[in-house]
């Protein structure tokens, strides 16, 4: 899943998300965090040579997943987002 960056222009004008080229760098990274979320079943994963607690569990990041394809922002999206520097 991609989301383009007028697509997300799109979503952040009708959420709380900020609507400018940085933040969308940043939900991109926090979106490739999200995929490694939805890919395993496990309760943790390895990021930056540790391994971690997933802030979500894999049914709960495909649903925020799906969301996100219909151009729908969901709230528990920002649980990945302490995770991007």
């Amino acid at each position: 899943m991609d989301i383009s960056y007028d697509s997300y222009i799109i979503m952040a004008s009708k959420s709380s998300l900020r609507a400018d080229y940085q933040a969308y760098l940043r939900f991109k990274d926090g979106l490739s965090f999200l995929k490694q979320l939805a890919s395993t079943p496990k309760d943790t994963f390895k990021h930056n040579g540790e391994i971690i607690k997933k802030p979500l569990k894999q049914h709960e990041a495909k649903k925020v997943m799906d969301k996100l394809s219909l151009g729908k922002y969901d709230e528990n999206f920002k649980k990945v987002f302490h995770l991007v520097k």
